[in-house]
């Protein structure tokens, strides 16, 4: 017959129980704390401030209303923004001491920045955003399977024009030369993105393949010549300028432009201002992040995974009407139609092989100029 267990034999029983559990509960924490430890240790200290250039105008109120504010409460680091072009010389002269964190640029700008050596390679893993980016989108910015930068919004360009002055809309690039095109075109700078775009586009239409080299836009120089040139307006310097031509000048007809600006422009101006897509298809215009030589790579990794977050692209997207990159944003219904979005729309858009473009840019700015001021 078994005795029964005595009481202290039972407590002591209980005493080492307790103990264990101690001991376990001790040891899990312990294995939390250096889990903790170790990320800690892994993350740099926090730099009181990170720079990053931007585009005045729209897009840096826009950039300052969503993305800044959200940052720095996340984080407690400063966003400075500096309101210039894309500084690619300055970047270069300051080599590994750069006053820019990220650094920001449509695709010609952005390539170029990498082909000078001015960016450090992005670490996609740092990236906790960027698997939801467009699928047409995920190549730009990469370089033989490594990223110098992401995209941040992107959209559609096409024609801008004063629906008060069309019956039928316009319909093509050739409209910017037709005879049929009423009162005055006004174009942007050749030595932007926008006009060496379309004038490749124009080319591609008359001889069947992109340009490679100059003579490949001969006819197309010519048409700026003979039917351009009479019904130009002004040659712009900015897109501000090109939005002030229609607030000035009620006989500005038609200009080249991306769809968020038709749109910004028509609400800020309360004027009869449409975007119309090219038969020969809209291209898109990208706004791209990279990172500089900045001793805060690992911060301005995270700036950029926030810039694709899918509540900032939503907030930015509706502030500025800027295309989100970040395929699961939501955009309130009273957008419909009013920003190209949805992973098949966006592959619609044109991508500009700017690869055969950019070299001989430079010497079709000047072809045009002497085409359409001689």
């Amino acid at each position: 017959m078994t005795k029964p267990t005595s009481g202290r034999t039972a407590g002591l029983g209980g005493t080492i129980e307790r103990r264990r559990s101690l001991a376990m509960l001790a040891s899990a924490l312990a294995v939390s704390a250096s889990g903790i430890s170790l990320a800690a240790a892994q993350e740099p200290a926090k730099p009181k401030s990170l720079t990053v250039n931007a585009f005045s105008g729209v897009y840096e109120a826009c950039i300052r209303k969503t993305l800044v504010p959200t940052f720095e409460s996340a984080t407690g680091i400063k966003v400075n923004l500096v309101t210039t072009q894309p500084p690619l010389a300055k970047l270069q002269a300051q080599g590994d001491n750069p006053d820019l964190d990220v650094f920001v640029a449509g695709q010609s700008d952005m390539k170029a920045a990498h082909d000078f050596g001015v960016l450090t390679n992005i670490d996609p893993t740092k990236l906790t955003n960027l698997p939801d980016l467009y699928k047409s989108l995920v190549n730009i910015g990469t370089d033989e399977g490594k990223r110098y930068s992401v995209v941040f919004t992107y959209n559609p360009t096409g024609l801008i024009y004063n629906g008060d002055l069309w019956k039928t809309p316009p319909g093509s690039w050739f409209d910017l030369t037709a005879d049929s095109t009423p009162s005055i075109v006004n174009v942007r700078m050749p030595d932007t993105q926008n006009t060496v775009a379309w004038l490749a586009i124009m080319a591609k239409s008359v001889n069947g393949d992109w340009p490679t080299k100059l003579s490949d836009y001969d006819k197309v120089v010519e048409l700026m010549r003979t039917k351009l040139k009479p019904k130009l307006g002004t040659v712009l310097p900015s897109a501000g300028a090109m939005q002030s031509s229609f607030v000035d000048d009620p006989r500005s007809s038609l200009t080249v432009g991306p769809q968020n600006v038709a749109i910004a422009m028509a609400k800020r101006y309360r004027l009869n201002i449409k975007w119309a897509a090219p038969k020969e298809g809209s291209y898109i215009l990208t706004t791209e992040a990279g990172v500089t030589k900045t001793k805060n790579n690992y911060w301005a990794h995270k700036l950029i995974d926030s810039m694709l977050d899918k509540s900032n692209q939503k907030a930015f997207a509706e502030c500025g009407y800027y295309g989100p990159v970040n395929a699961s944003t939501q955009l309130s219904p009273s957008f419909d139609g009013q920003i190209t979005q949805g992973e098949e729309n966006v592959a619609k858009i044109m991508q500009l092989p700017w690869q055969k473009i950019t070299p001989i840019s430079s010497e079709l700015g000047k072809a045009f100029l002497a085409a359409v001021e001689n």
